[in-house]
């Protein structure tokens, strides 16, 4: 801390004047810090969501391959854990294939490591929407942003967010010191 001493030559009377800089807001720092943080936790879950749209339509395009080469729907329903009458709509769905003449063993293979990365994706995903919520709560509950700039940097609307964090404990840490 600096204090100048002003004499009377500087000023017609002695006084102290702060040259200093002034200590940063702790709201103001906590909101930029939850900014932040909600705005890349938006950036993570679009990506999740698009790399999830990606392995669906590969896994989709692998079933209704499996099923033009000739394998039988409940065997695919079985590998890929989905209802035989899901199987069937993706196989009517790609009706311009051709058979591959790949092994059924290799088919099973390539459905079953599609479908665990999707359920990692899928872990994922729902990891990243606690710490969303978790993060929301705690601002709703600090009162660190308001609610239509939670749902502008959650992209998320205002009624989903009051619903979403209704009775929700934030838990210590949300927001990182």
């Amino acid at each position: 801390m600096l204090l100048a001493i002003l004499h009377r030559e500087d000023r017609r009377e002695g006084c102290y004047r702060y040259r200093g800089t002034a200590k940063p807001d702790k709201a103001a720092i906590q909101a930029e810090k939850t900014r932040k943080l909600l705005r890349d936790s938006r950036q993570r879950i679009s990506f999740n969501a698009t790399s999830m749209r990606a392995l669906s339509v590969r896994l989709n395009q692998q079933i209704a391959q499996a099923l033009c080469d000739g394998m039988k729907v409940t065997r695919l329903a079985e590998a890929a854990e989905l209802s035989r009458w899901a199987v069937r709509t993706v196989g009517l769905s790609s009706d311009d294939l051709l058979p591959s003449g790949m092994p059924a063993e290799q088919h099973l293979a390539a459905i079953g490591q599609l479908k665990s990365e999707l359920v990692e994706l899928e872990e994922s995903k729902i990891a990243l929407e606690g710490r969303r919520l978790n993060l929301l709560a705690a601002a709703r509950r600090w009162g660190l942003l308001d609610d239509y700039e939670l749902a502008a940097l959650s992209g998320l609307q205002r009624e989903t967010i009051r619903k979403m964090t209704w009775g929700v404990q934030p838990q210590s840490g949300a927001i990182p010191a």
